[in-house]
């Protein structure tokens, strides 16, 4: 054969090749970010965007709609007067690590079993709330349950997703998000000298925005979690004249929330400029809050269970799912944001593998749907919510764990001390006529019969979240008040 028909073979054979690729890359790529034909298949509807937002130690009075004080956080309060503003929500634990591994997991702390917070090798642990040993992954460490856990079940649903920011639950990407610029803590909140160089958050914000705007046309997740207003308290410095002749304390702490504020209307921003307002759902919340008083227990503001660092800010804004302009009064929890987000999201978790698998029938989940509760307008404290901590100080030179419940009227603490018994230093509050927990009630036998109440309605509730401590401690109050001859011999 001629070398000329051979040369004209080998056009035609690569021209054709050619035209096979492109024809194979218009058709796996004839809208490659676009799920809508899926959803659109048996009346399924697009499922919302959900863009959660995360602070860390954010008080329910650094934030305008849940202050007396004079406070500046006009994008956030907007989102909460348009939407929902929880009266009554609180974190299962008022620590970092803890309470970010029931938010993803929908579980009480006992349950994961991370009760302390997490750092990789060359950080000491030397505060009791911290592991003393180096830990870079809990989700492949056989000491915690996090293996069910809704960022999972999202990311294999059809949704883009990203965390951005503080993660402290490990150093990496667990494999939950397609993009994960994160940390896992005690990164500093400026990129270079303090007020001289960018403000770490405002980046974080930007990419964000990034991501909003790289997925506008398809479901995504967006997990923005800052490490502001967390200590130290270093806002730029147009929040900290914004602050100087007004009328609060600790300034800068307020300060660093309204420049979070201002973070925020930058993403909302960009959701309406893509128009997605109306089919994204928002829930702005935090890890924990934090005292700026002394409590037992706690020297850091943290580890206790007192309103000022257990009740939490939290709001959710979705025109097109939830109403408007409410303020919701039962107690919620972060353990309830797994179940909501998936509910939102129409994902479901009921498998009968699973089921025999894990030996647990039902819900994986000890938190609710706040997306059913909220659109059937029933307000009425279905169930009271838990708080699960570990101190940062001991009481008395013994060091505990402490199980509180919150009902409608009632905080119950419950403490299990290690050491000497004698401090017994329980404590019962009524938050209707005492607010700021200044009344311990535990000990007064004008209230037994509440007590009994709170502590049976505990123990009803431990056995059917399997907590052994509470279960322990419960019991062992209410053998007390039915025989209070057994207290000096067992006690002094």
């Amino acid at each position: 054969m001629p070398a000329i028909h051979k040369a004209a073979q080998s056009v035609i054979f690569a021209l054709g090749c050619a035209l096979l690729l492109l024809l194979s890359a218009i058709s796996f790529a004839e809208d490659p970010g676009n799920l809508s034909p899926i959803y659109g298949k048996a009346g399924q509807r697009r499922p919302p965007n959900i863009v959660l937002i995360l602070f860390d130690w954010a008080r329910r009075d650094a934030i305008g709609v849940y202050s007396a004080k004079d406070v500046l956080t006009p994008n956030i309060d907007a989102l909460a007067n348009d939407g929902v503003r929880f009266d009554n929500a609180y974190t299962p634990a008022t620590l970092c690590s803890p309470a970010r591994a029931s938010i993803i997991t929908g579980v009480y702390p006992h349950a994961h079993k991370l009760r302390k917070t997490m750092y990789p090798a060359g950080i000491n642990g030397e505060l009791p709330t911290m592991y003393p040993d180096p830990i870079a992954n809990p989700f492949d460490d056989g000491r915690f349950n996090l293996a069910i856990n809704f960022p999972k079940y999202v990311t294999n649903s059809g949704f883009a997703t990203a965390h951005i920011g503080k993660w402290h639950l490990g150093t990496g990407n667990p494999g939950f998000f397609d993009l994960f610029k994160s940390y896992n803590s005690l990164m500093p909140h400026w990129i270079g000298k303090a007020k001289q160089s960018a403000y770490r958050e405002d980046i974080q914000t930007s990419e964000g925005i990034r991501f909003i705007q790289q997925n506008a046309d398809r479901p995504f997740f967006l997990y923005q979690s800052y490490y502001t207003p967390h200590a130290p308290f270093q806002p730029p410095q147009e929040y900290v004249e914004l602050y100087r002749d007004r009328t609060i304390d600790h300034k800068n702490y307020y300060g660093a929330m309204s420049s979070l504020d201002n973070n925020v209307g930058r993403l909302v921003d960009a959701l309406r400029e893509q128009n997605l307002m109306d089919d994204t759902l928002i829930i702005i919340s935090t890890d924990h809050g934090g005292s700026f008083q002394e409590r037992p227990g706690s020297f850091r503001g943290m580890g206790i269970a007192y309103d000022e660092a257990a009740r939490i800010p939290m709001i959710m804004h979705w025109p097109r799912g939830l109403p408007g302009g409410v303020v919701w009064k039962s107690g919620v929890s972060l353990v309830d944001l797994a179940p909501t987000i998936l509910a939102a999201a129409n994902i479901n978790t009921k498998s009968r593998i699973m089921e025999i698998i894990t030996g647990h029938v039902g819900s994986p989940f000890h938190g609710r749907d706040l997306i059913a509760e909220l659109t059937s307008g029933i307000d009425n404290w279905p169930t009271p919510v838990f708080m699960q901590n570990i101190p940062e100080a001991a009481i008395e030179n013994s060091w505990f764990d402490e199980r509180a419940m919150r009902s409608e009227r009632w905080k119950l603490v419950l403490r299990d001390f290690n050491a000497d018994p004698r401090p017994r230093s329980n404590a019962f509050f009524d938050l209707v006529n005492d607010p700021g927990e200044s009344v311990n009630l535990y000990y007064q036998a004008k209230y037994g019969k509440q007590l009994v109440q709170q502590l049976t309605l505990m123990l009803r509730h431990a056995e059917d979240m399997q907590d052994s401590l509470s279960i322990q401690l419960a019991k062992k109050e209410l053998d007390l008040l039915a025989h209070p001859e057994k207290v000096q011999k067992e006690l002094y």
